[in-house]
């Protein structure tokens, strides 16, 4: 039977290099986003607001999504697996009624980091549109889009981050992207250590992905490439000043909230 854990966090944090780590061990798959967690939304959604919805008991709703994740995945013949999504850290609690061990395995990184990283990548793709943001007419007003509180690529993550951090910090572990490049046995250490899985000694000399179907559809070449080497290269910084100072000082697992959740869970 496999057991299902979760990767989720922010956008150009890592994600897709943890999963190229993480899939080095024979006994672990991971890779990029799945569409899981819109699925098994769709499925609560549909019987919540059918006919149905009180004829259908919460067991067969529970073994509708057991199901969902079970067929979905029948093909890998891996016993633990690691689904992707930025949305399930608002799913924390669906999560851990239906599998009580998981974690969730969250990459952050700074937000103006983050932005930058979206523009780097555009601009290696000048032959094409900006398909990310709905106004692309200008860096501003495409860093404005992508922190857009409704529905913006950065800001929608780190919203459900927050909620799922405050509801149950104990299945979250963060890995900071530098941390990650600059010291990744050490930082993969303590993902294990927060699995409860023994340790498997990686290569990260010898690291290799690349999903040029899913990039083509987003119109950004190299968007889910990752390099052969974990090391930190730090990035060229093309943000106007105005915009870093903007988005300054919104990491909240940095900031101390981190020890308010704890005192507030020790209180309780």
């Amino acid at each position: 039977m496999k057991e299902y854990y979760f990767i989720s966090g922010l956008p150009r944090s890592g994600s897709t290099l943890l999963s190229a780590i993480l899939k080095q061990n024979p006994e672990f798959y991971g890779d990029i986003k799945s569409p899981i967690e819109k699925i098994v939304t769709i499925a609560i959604d549909h019987i919540t607001y059918s006919l149905n919805n009180s004829t259908v008991s919460e067991e067969q709703r529970k073994n509708l999504i057991y199901g969902i994740f079970d067929g979905y995945y029948k093909n890998i013949n891996k016993p633990v697996i690691f689904d992707t999504s930025r949305s399930w850290t608002k799913k924390t609690n669906l999560l851990q009624a239906l599998f009580p061990y998981t974690k969730i395995i969250c990459p952050v990184r700074d937000i103006a980091s983050i932005l930058n990283s979206f523009e780097l990548i555009s601009s290696g793709n000048p032959f094409f549109a900006h398909t990310l943001t709905k106004n692309e007419k200008t860096v501003f007003s495409r860093c404005d889009d992508l922190m857009n509180m409704e529905y913006g690529i950065v800001a929608e993550p780190l919203t459900d981050l927050r909620e799922g951090y405050a509801c149950n910090p104990e299945m979250i572990h963060f890995i900071e992207y530098d941390n990650l490049c600059k010291d990744p046995e050490k930082t993969m250490r303590e993902v294990y250590e927060f699995l409860e899985k023994p340790y498997y000694s990686h290569d990260f000399q010898n690291l290799e992905y690349s999903n040029e179907t899913f990039d083509k559809i987003c119109n950004l070449k190299g968007l889910h490439t990752v390099r052969r080497k974990v090391e930190y290269k730090p990035p060229r910084c093309i943000l106007p000043p105005e915009i870093v100072q903007k988005y300054q000082n919104m990491e909240f697992w940095r900031n101390g909230n981190k020890n308010i959740v704890k005192k507030f869970i020790d209180y309780q």
